[in-house]
């Protein structure tokens, strides 16, 4: 089958032959319906993400068909659509029982540790992983892994600074903002505005009805950059008592200290979503809307390229050529 991997640190990515994974155990097989290229994969490919273990194959925003299982994994049907939930944790650490497996120790997740979907199949080590999609486009509901249910978990943990009549202000508006600003839409009386550079999804955010600007500083500051210059940005603007939320992990670094933030300012990160989280995102996608663009899977040096010139709107997302049927 085609993977395409990464043999190396700082190495370029390469389009490999490799063998169709056999099943063991729980272990359940899926056929890929299509990939989301996230700017965390420009991150691992240049050597600027911890925790990766190459050589490996990329992708941990997949979606796909049931395709085969081990003999532990139970009874599955076959051709069920399904997308994968990334958080691989051992299942028995005080994370893993209390419902946030993509926060254990000890996890090893697809596209970091262990092989993940820039490829035709790829295993998932346990049925526990996987959330049915019904009758959702399992290639358009790829993002929905990673670009959805991120967005949604950073909302949900900053409630308590979203009541009505709070300034909320978005720092970049790329694959994950474009959910974020909808799931803030679903909190009554907030006012949103969007900070990006490119014009096109400026417009997109007004369509949410997003302001260009805030009237004042900023009760919450989602930074879906996480750039020194973006973080210097949310530490200026947010208001006292407000919460930053960090959720792009570009490496930037932020000075904390009475002077700046603001005083009594919090500061947060959001890592991924919880498998409830990815739930929750997939019953709500029919009230959603969000772009792909899909791109071949040999393809992939030529996106991870796109989105590293800023030349994406939206989601990419890879697909096999031979796009599987539901079967």
């Amino acid at each position: 089958m085609l993977a395409v991997r990464l043999p190396a640190i700082g190495k370029p990515l390469t389009l490999a032959d490799v063998p169709v994974p056999e099943p063991r155990g729980s272990e359940v097989r899926i056929r890929v319906a299509g990939c989301g290229v996230c700017h965390t994969d420009l991150h691992i490919v240049r050597g600027e993400q911890s925790r990766i273990s190459p050589p490996i194959t990329l992708g941990h925003e997949v979606s796909g068909w049931i395709n085969a299982w081990g003999p532990d994994a139970g009874e599955l049907q076959a051709g069920d659509p399904v997308i994968v939930f990334g958080g691989w944790g051992c299942g028995s650490c005080r994370e893993c029982r209390g419902g946030d497996e993509q926060r254990c120790a000890r996890g090893a997740s697809p596209g970091f540790q262990r092989d993940g979907g820039y490829a035709e199949y790829m295993l998932v080590p346990h049925r526990r992983h996987l959330v049915p999609l019904g009758s959702l486009d399992p290639v358009h509901a790829a993002p929905l892994a990673d670009a959805g249910v991120t967005p949604f978990r950073a909302v949900r943990r900053a409630a308590a600074w979203l009541r009505p009549g709070a300034r909320v202000l978005l720092i970049g508006f790329g694959g994950l903002g474009q959910f974020a600003i909808q799931h803030l839409a679903r909190r009554p009386g907030l006012i949103v505005a969007v900070h990006d550079l490119d014009p096109r999804k400026l417009e997109l955010a007004r369509s949410f009805g997003a302001l260009d600007t805030l009237d004042g500083p900023a009760d919450v500051v989602f930074d879906f950059v996480g750039s020194d210059e973006t973080l210097g940005q949310a530490a200026a603007i947010v208001a006292p008592g407000g919460l930053i939320s960090l959720v792009g992990e570009s490496g930037g670094r932020l000075v904390f200290g009475f002077e700046q933030p603001a005083v009594e300012a919090h500061l947060t990160t959001t890592a991924w979503g919880s498998l409830d989280d990815l739930r929750a995102v997939v019953a709500m996608a029919p009230e959603l809307r969000w772009n792909v663009e899909t791109m071949p899977l040999r393809e992939a040096p030529r996106a991870l390229d796109r989105l590293a010139a800023g030349d994406v709107f939206g989601r990419l997302v890879l697909v096999p050529e031979v796009a599987p049927t539901r079967r």
